[in-house]
Formats: C-alpha cells, structure tokens, sequence
C-alpha cells in the first residue's frame, strides 16, 4: 500500500470527526508532551496534602436500604473475590492475585503487569501488558456488590471486612498518580460509585481511619476526574463524558463539606446536559450504536437521578426528558426473556450488579430507571434494584413500545411469532462496526440470526474482523470488502450512508450505499414479515463487471443441512435462489469471550444487476 493509500482514509476520518475534534487532539498530545498533566498532578497531589483531613468524612443520606436482602447465588462470587478472583465482565471469574494479594496493576490473564512508577498520563493505552480493560475491571470495584449480597443474606461481618479490606489495599498500593487505575475518568468514577454505596451501606462498621482514607482518595479521583473531563468530552464523544460528569455530580452533592462541592455540581450538571443534549438522539436512540453502551449510560443517569431525589436537588427537564427517551428505546426492543439484541459494541458494562440477572437481562435497569423518573416500574419481577435504592414502586405500568427510529435508524418488524429489527442510518457520529443493513431475527426469547458481538477492543486485526466486520452482521458483503475502512483502533473513514424508502408494520425497503464509491453498487434490501416467515429479497444494482455477492447469516444454534440451497436452523428453515456455504462463526456475548457458531453465506459471482431471494420460515 503506498503512503498516499495510507494517509487518505486517516484524513478522511479526521475530517469526517470534525475539526474541532482534530486540533483538540494535537493540541493534547502537545500538552502531554510538555509535561502539562504531570504539572496538574502536582497541584492535585498539593491540594489533597493541605486539605483539612476533618473533612474526609461521609454523612449517610439514606441512598440504599440497610434491610436489602439479595440473592444468595452472589455469597460465591463474594467468596472468590475474598480472595483476589473478580467475576469479571459480567461473565467469568479472573484471579489477580500475585504471591498470595491482589496486584491491581496485573493483567490477570497474562500476569503482565502495568510500570506502576508511571503517572497515568504517560501510560501508553496500548502496551506490553495487553488490554488495559482486564487490568481496570477489578478496580472497577464490582466486588463491593458482591460483599453487600453476600453481608445481606449471611449476616457474615466477614463480608464487610473484606469489602473495606479491599478498599484499603487499593489506596495503599495506587498512589496518585501512578499506575493504569488513574488513566481513565470513567472508570475512575465506577469505583467512586461503588465506594460511596460501601460507605453508605457499611457505614456503622467503617472506622473513622479508614474513612478518612476512602473519601480522601474520592476527593483526590475527583479532582483527577475535573482536571481531564475534557478529553472525554471533546476526544471521545460518548459515555465517558456522561460517566465522569455523574462523577462530578454525585460526589459534589454527597460531599458538601469539600471547599470545590458546588464547582463539582455546578461543573457536573453543566456537562450531563450538554454530553446528553448530542449523544441521546430525539428518538431515544443513542450515539454509540451500541444496546449495552446505552443501558450504561441509563443507568449513570439513573444514579444521578436518585442521589439528587434523595437530596431534594431538583434536575432539569431537559435531562429528565432524555433519560425517559432513552427507557422508552430500549423497552421497544426487549424480549420476553428481558434480553437486547446483542447489537454494537459489548464490553460486559453493568453498573450495579446486584441482581442475579444475567447482565444481558435489562428488566432491572429499566424498572430502576422508570420508579426513578417516574415512580412506576414496568415489569412485575426484577425489582431488587429498585429495592437496594429504597424507591418507592407505586405500581407497574406497560408502556407502548414503537417500531420505527429514524434518527437512530432502526426499524423493528414484529408480530405473535417472530420479532426482527433492521439497522438503517446514514452515520453522523462515529460507528463502531461495519453493520449497514444487519437483520436480527428472534422468536420466543431466541436469537436464530444474532450480532457476532465486538469480542475485544485490543485483539488481533484479523480475528477482530469477525466481529465488527461485515462477516459479524446478518447483512450483504460484496467483494470480500468491509463497507467501511478501519483507522487506527477505533475509527472509520467513508462512515456508510443509507435511506429506508418505505416502512410500514410488516415491510421495510431501503437503499446501503456503502459500496458505492468502491465498486458503483448500491444494495437495496426488502424485508417483508408475515405470520411465520421473513422474506428477504437483496437486490444489488449497478454491476458493471464480475462481482462476488455474500448474503450472510451468523447463529449460534444448531445447523442442518437439507439441500443445496435449504438449511435447517433450529425450528426455523431458510432456504434461498443460490447456494451457500458454511463457516466457522465467532460469536461474543461477553466481553474478552466468544463461542463458535456457524456462519451461513449464500454466496454467488455475477456480471450484472442479481437479487438474492431468501426466506426465513419457522417450522412446527
């Protein structure tokens, strides 16, 4: 590839992220090499040394129930983490341990572990040590979870003891402002949250020591929070900035006696608005294209709503206005079995796991997000959040659940038997996989034709492929080539653009042009759903010469072959006017883990204009 090929889908990027964004970046790495943050460092380091220690106290508001009692499937999770192993990811246990403690700077898969004698701002985010996600995860602190389960349901005070034993190991050994746990303001926040329900919950057991020392290092991470909240804001442009402002938020509300407290609220408040104002779409939708992502970011704003109730502080309509949006989308598309599709990007986020819900299940999300803005859940079961958080539950309500966002660009097609949304947008903030026509396909509470997942954000190019790659989607791939060109790790030139040119309850039509410029195509995909069947007609347009066209289902149930052109899926056969061939498919569910399932691709050569016609018909 010559350096012109190189250079030109970087500029594109650049300029498709906009030109604010680019001088920010120059000029933070600039800063960066000027030693700027290590000067910040200094003044924080300064700030917290002089501060009166009288003020490193925490007052109980009455933010959770002391009378919560969890599931006591969590007293094992407790137990491994008594001893360094972290259920990590929502999904699988990882063990940090290093001669017999925790090593917080340890990726606890390959035991490389971080230089901790570097300040968070010189730490490259990809080193020798792998993906920083592993390492961050156990500082992420989802262990104070699992001591409050466990203490709720034993009534074991060795659970809190291990609960303020870990805490206390993390400040000794993360020293501001060494080491990978300082080098993410998100996270940062994630660990002050579940340290603010460990002081609020375990309050009566707390010496008065050790919490001065918890709430020191609160007030040291939100000062590191504020002097870079920028970066989230203005470099990342997604749930980061949404996270580090509920940081600033929450903590200047509950810890009024620090001199900056109204700075940090007032700072907070100002940042929720305007990171929610562009990233929550008028439908709902969300910026980052991502189903997890987005109950993430509701559940931060859930948090933020329940401090402030408990406070009496009243929030702005326009915040209320978006965080009820966002309930209202991820409703629309939840299964019986309380699951999502497994759209977009996936890092095993789950704010408060204090349900034995699997994390996929969003019923207790959104039934705490509901009593929190509106006093009224929307499912009759998995309130224990609503429970932990002492919210009043007035009754259960159903909402009505739409079909069509245009903003966001989903369309969902549903009846008794079968439930299928297709992915329809013209990108205008920045897409995470390469995705454009994806067709999901359930009945009953499974997924038959699902999302490959996003697997690992630092894995192998190649391997990667198979997750955000078109292979990864239910869609057409033409010419062996990505609809979009990756830049960098994160980024894409040619953001693809799409129109839907008719939807109604059981038909969608719409024009991808993402292979257009490359190879002069356009796709226009039909999907028509009718009592027990989907019929999919792709239609490519505009071949001038020899063309490979994949039409690509990914699955992880059982395949069996009935013929050249007819598969049997489960209960479902789908059958096409070409034939197919069957791969290998890798499909993630749970951040860093994947299995295997089966990729089937009606795949054909063709010289002129060729439609693929396929139905999807479930069979008793």
């Amino acid at each position: 590839m010559s350096l012109l090929n190189k250079i030109k889908p970087i500029y594109e990027y650049i300029k498709l992220m906009g030109f604010d964004w680019f001088v920010f970046r120059l000029k933070y790495e600039l800063l960066k090499k000027i030693n700027y943050f290590d000067k910040l460092n200094e003044k924080i380091l300064k700030k917290v040394s002089s501060y009166d220690k009288s003020k490193f106290y925490y007052k109980k508001i009455g933010l959770v129930n002391k009378d919560f009692i969890a599931d006591s499937s969590f007293v094992e999770k407790a137990d491994n983490a008594r001893n360094g192993k972290i259920f990590a990811f929502s999904n699988e246990y990882f063990d940090y341990t290093e001669d017999g403690a925790i090593n917080w700077q340890m990726n606890p898969i390959s035991k490389v572990k971080v230089n901790a004698s570097l300040s968070w701002n010189i730490l490259p985010d990809f080193g020798e040590y792998g993906d920083i996600k592993l390492i961050w995860e156990a500082s992420r602190f989802p262990q104070v979870y699992y001591f409050i389960n466990a203490y709720s349901t034993t009534k074991d005070v060795k659970y809190v003891k291990e609960c303020i034993c870990k805490i206390i190991d993390w400040i000794d050994k993360n020293s501001y402002p060494q080491g990978a746990n300082y080098k993410c303001g998100q996270e940062i926040s994630f660990k002050v949250f579940a340290w603010i329900i460990a002081l609020e919950y375990f309050k009566g057991f707390i010496n008065k020591e050790d919490e001065q020392k918890i709430v020191q290092n609160i007030y040291t991470s939100i000062l590191r929070i504020d002097v870079n909240i920028d970066y989230a804001a203005k470099s990342v442009k997604n749930n980061h900035s949404i996270s580090e402002a509920a940081g600033l938020f929450v903590s200047g509300l509950l810890f009024p006696q620090f001199k900056e407290s109204k700075y940090f609220v007032d700072k907070g408040l100002k940042y929720l608005l305007k990171e929610t104002s562009y990233q929550v779409y008028s439908d709902g939708s969300y910026i980052q294209h991502s189903f997890i992502y987005q109950r993430l970011a509701l559940d931060v704003l859930s948090f933020v709503i329940v401090v402030a109730k408990k406070l009496n502080y009243k929030l702005s309509k326009e915040l209320k206005q978006r965080h009820l949006k966002m309930i209202e989308f991820l409703y629309s598309f939840i299964q019986e079995n309380g699951c999502l599709p497994n759209y977009g990007s996936n890092d095993g986020a789950n704010l408060f796991p204090l349900t034995g819900d699997d994390y996929r299940d969003f019923r207790s999300s959104l039934n705490l997000a509901s009593v929190a803005i509106r006093g009224y859940s929307l499912f009759e079961r998995h309130k224990k959040l609503v429970e932990f958080f002492a919210l009043e539950d007035k009754a259960t309500i159903k909402l009505d659940k739409k079909v069509e966002f245009r903003d966001g660009g989903y369309y969902i097609l549903k009846n008794k038997n079968l439930f299928s949304f297709i992915r329809c947008h013209s990108y205008k903030d920045r897409p995470a996989s390469n995705d454009m026509f994806h067709l999901d396909v359930w009945s009953g509470g499974k997924n038959i034709f699902c999302d490959a997942g996003s697997y690992s954000y630092n894995t192998d190019k190649k391997f990667k492929n198979n997750f955000i790659g078109v292979i990864g989607h239910n869609t057409v791939m033409i010419n062996d080539s990505n609809q979009m060109v990756q830049v960098l790790n994160f980024g894409y030139s040619n953001w693809t653009k799409a129109k839907c040119m008719d939807f109604g309850v059981n038909h969608f039509l719409g024009l991808n042009y993402a292979y257009q410029k490359e190879f002069g195509v356009v796709h226009q995909r039909d999907v028509k759903l009718e009592d027990d069947k989907i019929i999919i007609m792709d239609n490519v347009k505009n071949i001038k010469e020899i063309t490979n066209i994949k039409q690509i289902w990914n699955t992880k149930f059982k395949v069996e072959v009935i013929d050249e052109y007819t598969i049997k899926v489960d209960e479902f056969i789908i059958s096409s006017n070409i034939k197919y061939n069957l791969e290998n498919s890798y499909i993630s569910d749970y951040y860093n883990f994947y299995i295997e399932g089966t990729r089937i691709v009606f795949e054909t050569d063709i010289s002129e204009d060729f439609e693929i016609k396929t139905l999807i018909e479930k069979r008793d």
